[in-house]
């Protein structure tokens, strides 16, 4: 079945001048893949194109480069966060400092974007992984001293977005200190941004040729795919839910995590 839909959907897509996303450059700690043209990787399986929406199951260690994302206002136009949206724009706005010289500041910027609508859709009372994951980037604290930050939709103040975001991307709140895990920053720092986001998820790496692997099943298969799709400019309303991901592109649906002893 999967090759079957290789072969349907992809002739398509090339005719339309479909740009497949490339392998990302590898970080200092792994050897960089020389980019791979569209053809090539189709066939190895790297990548399956099947319309929904225009998702793209991204396998293996293809993600596409950052001059293959959509700019930070297209991303905006995309996504809609409710009526605290602009609010949550705003806020992404504040970091200025990208963490790694592999992004510019927009395309940093672009990421969180991303990530907010992966994690939450832009809604900062979510609660997820069975009380573990709150805020708009899901983080799960490993300081204990600080708890993660959490509002009401419709009354989230701008000072409570902002320390949401910062918790995601800097591991605590403020932005003086040094990012720690599991904060996006403390892994973009160190690797490359397929790799972080892997790390992100789940919290570590098991195999480098292959993000979709999880450690002891925790954590999203087709978290790294979903963040590539959604820099790529698949919109946040009518992205594919779990089912659609395990029948057309393999990827098994998170598994539950047990709900912590208190």
């Amino acid at each position: 079945m999967r090759s079957l839909l290789t072969l349907v959907f992809a002739p398509l897509l090339f005719s339309c001048g479909y740009s497949a996303p490339q392998r990302e450059a590898g970080s200092p700690a792994q050897v960089a893949a020389e980019p791979t043209s569209t053809s090539e990787s189709t066939r190895s399986g790297d990548l399956k194109a099947l319309g929904h929406g225009g998702y793209i199951c991204l396998y293996k260690t293809t993600f596409p480069l950052p001059d293959q994302w959509k700019s930070f206002d297209e991303l905006e136009k995309i996504n809609e966060f409710g009526s605290k949206g602009s609010d949550i724009i705003k806020a992404i706005q504040t970091f200025t400092t990208s963490p790694t010289p592999n992004l510019d500041t927009e395309q940093f910027q672009s990421l969180i974007l991303a990530m907010v609508a992966q994690e939450s859709g832009g809604a900062g009372n979510v609660v997820g992984d069975a009380g573990l994951s709150s805020g708009l980037l899901q983080v799960q604290l490993r300081n204990k001293t600080e708890k993660a930050v959490t509002c009401d939709p419709n009354s989230c103040t701008q000072d409570q977005i902002v320390k949401m975001l910062q918790q995601g991307i800097y591991g605590h709140i403020g932005t003086t200190a040094a990012a720690e895990a599991p904060g996006i920053a403390y892994w973009l720092g160190r690797e490359s941004t397929g790799p972080s986001l892997r790390l992100y998820n789940s919290g570590s790496l098991p195999d480098r040729g292959d993000y979709s692997k999880l450690p002891d099943e925790k954590g999203t298969q087709s978290y790294v795919s979903d963040i590539g799709n959604r820099l790529s400019g698949v919109a946040h309303k009518g992205f594919p839910g779990e089912q659609w991901l395990q029948q057309m592109c393999g990827f098994q649906p998170a598994k539950k995590q047990p709900t912590p002893q208190q």
